[in-house]
């Protein structure tokens, strides 16, 4: 599915835009301003602007000492709505006007600046579903709308605040229950929020469990593997940019990243694995990033480990792979060493289970790195193109998340436009998936970068609704 934007399966059109009401101090926080407290070591505030996906950002609030600063990252315009302190509708129809022409066929997405777990994917749904003239907002536990993540036709939210403007006092002091309440039952659709996204931070107790939802950004970089290992360290060294420029925390490259199947692994092995995790160390550490990408370590004889690196923001640790790709007409243990040790790393408080390629087709693996404790499970890939294996990539990601029920995080090689060769050099597809095996978002053949977000009350709320690892304990052969 290729795109133009190479880091979402939606491209942001020109006519959607986000505003974003951030009042400023709240009482029930002592005055603190809400939408810059830090969650997770991130401003609300910058949790909201870079998960909605649009070309334009207008934030009715104040700038306050980092207005410069988040303008310039991301392309947002600070305005205040009139009078001062004249409330939320009236902050709306401040930022409404603030799009000046955007035409009446836009769709606009109103969120709230102290909602630090909102989805990039979710928003995009919610756009889809308001191109089609409706009002589409996620729910809140109790089945009513959160007013504050919600995508709208710019059509109907100018009828609606025009419907509720009153004489001499305009907006003044009405609720945004007030705009809302201008809808049919027809116009208004709900959509169930996942995790913690529609949680947002009134109290000190809302902010306390934010704080243990969050988990870090992960960035997931589709690379082409070149078979000059230079070129394939500068990929990695932009990669790295790119990823800490987005706020990851852990950014995740292909299986084979030094050097691709298909050439001499042991040669490689030998003359670059320790230069390769050196690198990895440095830019780890001065980017502030846990990095994960594929390599390959001397083994006993002329063979090789197929290891998965770890190095940066204070994690050391290696993985070998377990299982070998003989199949389909492959000899990978011809060239490469089995692992026998299942690793599960932990990154700002989430535990991260480490996988590689060929072993998604083995469930009991992922259920015993689950039953580790982990979280979120990392598969780098060199997967191997063909007749129905793009099909069969799709389903093992999303049925190996559901045994573990953990979000699935696959980092594929693109494969090389002109390649015709037999080794595995990936088919792209790299993919962000649920804890119940629903695809959050896909590349397609081409470079890119995905961003996920943790919620780690998803994943407790998917354990909690599907019980399969204390189900399946007996039964566990790992």
């Amino acid at each position: 599915m290729p795109h133009a934007h190479r880091d979402h399966p939606h491209t942001p059109a020109p006519s959607t835009a986000a505003i974003v009401l951030a009042g400023g101090a709240a009482r029930r926080l002592a005055g603190r301003d809400k939408t810059r407290l830090p969650v997770a070591g991130v401003p609300t505030l910058e949790r909201v602007l870079r998960s909605a996906p649009v070309q334009r950002r207008i934030v009715v609030g104040p700038e306050g000492d980092d207005g410069a600063d988040i303008t310039e990252r991301h392309g947002a315009r600070f305005v205040r709505e009139e009078p001062e302190l004249a409330g939320p509708a009236a902050a709306l129809a401040r930022g409404v006007a603030e799009l000046g022409d955007l035409g009446d066929t836009a769709r606009v997405l109103v969120l709230g600046g102290d909602m630090p777990l909102l989805r990039t994917e979710t928003l995009h749904a919610l756009l889809d579903r308001a191109a089609l003239g409706r009002v589409a907002a996620i729910a809140r536990e109790d089945g009513t709308a959160q007013f504050l993540t919600a995508a709208w036709p710019l059509a109907l939210l100018r009828e609606a605040l025009a419907a509720v403007e009153r004489p001499g006092t305009g907006w003044q002091d009405l609720a945004l229950r007030a705009v809302y309440a201008q809808l049919t039952p027809e116009q208004l659709e709900l959509v169930p929020a996942t995790g913690a996204e529609a949680a947002d931070l009134d109290t000190p107790e809302d902010v306390a469990a934010a704080e243990r939802a969050a988990g870090p950004r992960i960035a997931l970089a589709q690379i082409e593997v070149s078979e000059d290992v230079d070129a394939n360290l500068d990929a990695v060294r932009r990669a790295v940019e790119r990823a800490a420029g987005e706020g990851a925390r852990v950014l995740v490259l292909p299986e084979a990243t030094l050097t691709p199947f298909g050439t001499d692994l042991r040669v490689a092995a030998e003359a670059h694995h320790e230069r390769f995790a050196a690198l990895l160390e440095a830019l780890g550490e001065q980017h502030g990033l846990t990095i994960v990408a594929g390599s390959f370590s001397p083994a006993d004889g002329a063979r090789v480990h197929n290891t998965l690196l770890v190095r940066g923001g204070g994690v050391s640790a290696e993985y070998r792979k377990i299982h070998l790709y003989d199949a389909y007409g492959s000899r990978e243990s011809e060239t490469v060493a089995p692992g026998e040790e299942l690793v599960v790393i932990e990154v700002d408080g989430v535990s991260i289970g480490l996988a590689t390629c060929y072993d998604v087709r083995f469930p009991a693996q992922f259920q015993a790195l689950a039953r580790r404790g982990a979280q979120v499970i990392v598969l780098p890939l060199a997967w191997g193109d063909g007749p129905g294996k793009s099909d069969q990539l799709q389903v093992l990601l999303r049925a190996r998340a559901l045994d573990a029920t953990c979000v699935l995080l696959a980092a594929d090689q693109a494969p090389p436009a002109e390649y015709a060769g037999r080794a595995p050099r990936g088919i792209g597809e790299s993919a962000v998936i649920g804890p119940l095996g629903q695809v959050r978002t896909r590349l397609g053949r081409e470079e890119g970068l995905l961003l996920a977000e943790i919620d780690l009350e998803e994943i407790a709320q998917a354990r909690l609704a599907l019980p399969v690892l204390e189900h399946g304990a007996a039964d566990s052969a790992l």
